[in-house]
């Protein structure tokens, strides 16, 4: 049995923003599939770690350490 991480709707809106924004200055080119942008979610013993990363490497952290 895999774990399930939930992204808030808080969390989704600001990455829609966040992805909007960087493909205006990103000029990578990913093909028809896709694949361009990937969540990454790393548990730890105080929280979990969200972090958003384009194929270029550039990263967008969504943490809510005021969660933690």
């Amino acid at each position: 049995m895999g774990l399930n991480f939930v992204v808030s709707d808080k969390d989704t809106e600001k990455s829609k923003k966040w992805q909007e924004q960087h493909k205006k200055i990103c000029n990578i080119d990913v093909g028809a599939i896709g694949g361009r942008f990937s969540w990454s979610f790393t548990q730890t013993g105080l929280g979990c770690i969200t972090i958003l990363k384009c194929a270029c490497g550039k990263e967008f952290d969504l943490t809510e350490f005021e969660n933690w």
